[in-house]
C-alpha cells in the first residue's frame, strides 16, 4: 500500500513538473515579437529575461530553506497558480511594465515550486544515486520546458499572442489536483528547524563535493539557457518565422529531455564521474560544429540538438548526488542546484548578449562552449561510487 502511495505521488509530482515547466517556457521564442511590439532592443528584451531568471533563480535556495523547515504544500499550489497565471499573459503585454509584472510573478511561480517539488519526489523515491524516479521527475520537466516553445509558438503563429492566456486554466485545475492528491508532509527535520539560512548556506558550501556539484550546474546552465535565449535573434534575423524558432527550441530541449531519461543507463555502465566528464566535455566539438555550419542547415542544427542532449545528461546524477550527500537540506539543495545555478548566468545574460550584438551572436556562444570542457578537471574531486 505504501509502495502505491509512493508511486502515486511522484507521477503526480512529474506531471506537476510537465506543467510548470511548459510555462516557464512559453517566453524564449515569443520575445522577438513582444519586444517589436512594444518597441525595445534585444539588449534591453535579454535585461528583462535576465531580471525574472534572477527572481526565479536566485530565490530558489531561499524559498528551499523554507520548504525544509515548513514542509508544507503551500509552495508547490501557489506555484503552479502563478506561474500558469502570470506566463500566460505575456502576450497581453502592451508596454514594458505589464512585462515586467508578468515576467516577475510567474517566474516567482516556478521557484516556489521547484524546491519543495523535488525534495518530496527524494523523499518518497528509492534512497539510491541511481534513482530512476528522479530522473523520471526532471525529465518530465525538461519534457514540459521543450513543449512551451511549441505551444507558445504555435498559439502566436495561428491564433495570436493574445489567445495565450486561454492555457492558465491547464495549471489552476492541475494545481488543486495536487493539493488534493498529494499527502501532508510529517516528517520535519531538527536540523532544518534550528540552524540560520546563513549557517545553513555555509555548511553547504564547505562541503567540496556539494559546491562542485552547483558548480557543474551553474556551468551547464552556461549552455542550457543562453543558447535558447540569444539564437532566436539570430534566427530571427536570417528569416525564421516563430514557429519555426520554437519548432528548433522544442527539439532542443526533448533531446535534453531524453538526455535526462538515459542517464541512469549511462551511470550504471561508465560510472558517476565518467558521465559528468561526457556531458561537459563533448559540448565543445559540437559547438565548433553548429559554429562552422553558421546555426543552420541539418548539420548544424542536429549539433545544436546534441548538444541539448549531452547538457543534460548528468542533471539527474548531480542532483540526486548532492542531495545524498546532504540529506537534511534536500530543498535548498534543489534549490542551489536546480535554481540558483541558472540565476549565476542571469546575472551574466545582458553582458552576453550586448557582446554578441557587437561581435556577433555565434562567435561568443562558440567561445561559451568551452567553459563545460575546462570545467570538467574538477569532476576528479567528486566521492568514488564505492564510497557513497
Amino acid at each position: 500500500m505504501r509502495n502505491n502511495i509512493n508511486k502515486k505521488v511522484i507521477k503526480i509530482l512529474s506531471l506537476g513538473h510537465f506543467i510548470t515547466d511548459a510555462y516557464s517556457g512559453f517566453l524564449n521564442p515569443i520575445m522577438p515579437f513582444i519586444a517589436a511590439k512594444i518597441g525595445i532592443t534585444m539588449a534591453l528584451a535579454t535585461i528583462l529575461i535576465s531580471i525574472s531568471n534572477l527572481t526565479s533563480s536566485l530565490s530558489q535556495p531561499f524559498f528551499g530553506y523554507i520548504a525544509d523547515k515548513w514542509q508544507k504544500r503551500f509552495f508547490i499550489f501557489w506555484g503552479m497558480i502563478m506561474a500558469s497565471c502570470f506566463l500566460s499573459c505575456l502576450g497581453l503585454a502592451s508596454n514594458i511594465y505589464i512585462l515586467v509584472i508578468c515576467l516577475l510573478l510567474g517566474h516567482m511561480g516556478v521557484a516556489f515550486f521547484h524546491p519543495q517539488a523535488t525534495s518530496i519526489v527524494s523523499n518518497y523515491s528509492k534512497s539510491t544515486i541511481n534513482s530512476k524516479d528522479i530522473s523520471i521527475f526532471i525529465a518530465m520537466g525538461t519534457f514540459g520546458f521543450a513543449i512551451g516553445p511549441a505551444i507558445s509558438s504555435g498559439i502566436a503563429q495561428f491564433f495570436g499572442l493574445t489567445k495565450l492566456p486561454f492555457v492558465c486554466l491547464i495549471g489552476i485545475i492541475f494545481a488543486f489536483i495536487i493539493l488534493k492528491q498529494i499527502p501532508k508532509i510529517t516528517n520535519k527535520s531538527t536540523e532544518t528547524t534550528n540552524i540560520s539560512l546563513i549557517k545553513a548556506i555555509i555548511k553547504i558550501f564547505r562541503n567540496k563535493p556539494v559546491a562542485i556539484l552547483v558548480g557543474a550546474s551553474i556551468v551547464k546552465s552556461f549552455v542550457v539557457s543562453s543558447f535558447p535565449i540569444i539564437l532566436p535573434f539570430y534566427w530571427k534575423s536570417i528569416g525564421y518565422n516563430v514557429s519555426h524558432i520554437g519548432l528548433i527550441l522544442f527539439a532542443f530541449m526533448v533531446a535534453g529531455a531524453f538526455g535526462v531519461i538515459s542517464s541512469p543507463i549511462f551511470e550504471k555502465h561508465i560510472g558517476i564521474k565518467n558521465i559528468f566528464y561526457v556531458s561537459l566535455i563533448t559540448v565543445t566539438p559540437l559547438g565548433f560544429i553548429f559554429y562552422f555550419c553558421k546555426g543552420t542547415g541539418l548539420i548544424g542544427l542536429s549539433a545544436f540538438i546534441l548538444i541539448g542532449y549531452v547538457s543534460f545528461l548528468a542533471v539527474p546524477v548531480n542532483m540526486s548526488l548532492a542531495q545524498k550527500l546532504m540529506p537534511e537540506f534536500k530543498s535548498m539543495i534543489s534549490g542551489f542546484i536546480g535554481g540558483f545555478s541558472w540565476g549565476i548566468i542571469g546575472l551574466l545574460l545582458p553582458i552576453i548578449s550586448i557582446t554578441a550584438e557587437k561581435y556577433g551572436i555565434l562567435n561568443i556562444l562558440l567561445i561559451m562552449t568551452f567553459i563545460p570542457f575546462l570545467f570538467s578537471y574538477f569532476i576528479k574531486n567528486l566521492p568514488e561510487e564505492k564510497t557513497l
